[in-house]
């Protein structure tokens, strides 16, 4: 009688603890089902928001700043799904990582071909070097003639290609002696800064970018290299306007308790939709003037804003991304945002072969420089 009772109360033990455990899976089951139908709309709206100017739809783009993580998160609820045997979730959340996958290049490249040595490129690869240089302030980023010299020095760039560059004519000047060797321009001076161009190849004609509205600045120099000539890009798009202060003031989650919080949100939304829109504006001139080259191009600059952008799609669906032909594991050019943004490019057109592509690791500015070495086919012209 008692081994009848206690298997009695053994198994009411177990359905309630299957109970419990089934109560629980629903929860959860409930949870991941928000979490992945919101994941799934982010990447849609991401997706859509590449090809619609910022003035219609700009709250898309700014879904772009946090793709990776939306990535990231779908691919779990992948998972997840798949782990549960829920087969109608996990092709659901399937439909949507696939369509993410094909954006992948933009931000990650897996590394298996990668060698230690450094490789023979050749006497006729032509290396470019693009860098934001913050305008050479001396404040956190202590960007120095010297530090700029050795750095240029150690990589010996044929062009290079300054954003921010010499905010008065002392900084100018001194850069200019110290890169006496090679030919310069430059653009009109905007909002007290300049984008400026220096190649070791004969520099034929240059001019700025016509049509750039805002705060957005660019030229455009035509260089002889060997019996060909190229036209390189130089541009600085029109800046976010967001500040250390609002980027603290997001980072610390003070708008939680901050009693002026409605105004100061405003503020920066406002920003970031009137700076979207002109930057869209700007992309679509500098556009333009690229389809209107009748040399092989070469497109260097900091857009400020992220691979899954009207900008970026704008100037680059003609042109290659040298990172994403040689680029290795996570790229990220700007210092900050928890080093998720990848916001300065080098890009090329189709006859340009990408030998190498470098983010050289030197904190000497709030951005990072991109160095890439490029092969020009001559028999593709």
């Amino acid at each position: 009688m008692s081994e009848y009772y206690s298997s009695r109360l053994d198994g009411k033990r177990k359905s309630d603890k299957r109970k419990r455990n089934s109560l629980w899976g629903m929860l959860l089951n409930a949870v991941m089902a928000v979490v992945s139908v919101v994941a799934a709309l982010c990447i849609l709206m991401i997706f859509i928001g590449r090809f619609v100017p910022p003035e219609r739809l700009w709250y898309f783009s700014l879904l772009g700043l946090v793709s990776p993580i939306v990535y990231m998160v779908a691919m779990v609820s992948l998972l997840y799904w798949i782990i549960r045997w829920k087969w109608r979730m996990a092709a659901f959340m399937f439909l949507f990582v696939f369509l993410g996958l094909f954006q992948v290049s933009l931000y990650y490249k897996i590394d298996v071909t990668r060698e230690y040595e450094e490789p023979d490129y050749g006497r006729d690869n032509i290396k470019v070097l693009s860098y934001n240089i913050r305008q050479m302030r001396d404040d956190k980023w202590a960007l120095t003639s010297d530090s700029i010299m050795s750095f240029i020095g150690k990589y010996s760039p044929d062009i290079i290609c300054f954003q921010e560059s010499h905010s008065d004519a002392e900084s100018a000047g001194t850069i200019d002696s110290l890169l006496g060797r090679y030919h310069a321009t430059r653009s009109s001076k905007v909002d007290g800064q300049f984008v400026r161009c220096y190649s070791r190849y004969r520099i034929i004609r240059s001019d700025s970018v016509g049509g750039m509205c805002g705060t957005g600045s660019g030229i455009w120099a035509d260089m002889r290299i060997g019996n060909d000539t190229v036209r390189v890009f130089n541009v600085h798009l029109q800046t976010t306007s967001i500040t250390s202060d609002d980027k603290e003031y997001i980072i610390n989650h003070r708008f939680i308790s901050d009693s002026t919080r409605e105004d100061k949100m405003h503020s920066i939304a406002r920003r970031l939709y009137d700076n979207s829109i002109m930057r869209s504006r700007q992309v679509d001139t500098l556009h333009r003037r690229i389809k209107e080259s009748p040399y092989p191009v070469i497109v260097c600059g900091d857009f400020n804003d992220v691979p899954m952008s009207y900008a970026y799609r704008t100037v680059a669906r003609d042109l290659q991304d040298t990172f994403s032909e040689q680029g290795h594991g996570y790229a990220h050019t700007f210092r900050g945002f928890f080093n998720m943004l990848r916001i300065d490019y080098v890009l090329v057109d189709e006859r340009f072969e990408t030998l190498s592509y470098e983010i050289p690791a030197i904190a000497s500015s709030d951005h990072y420089p991109v160095f890439v070495r490029l092969r020009l086919d001559t028999q593709a012209q």
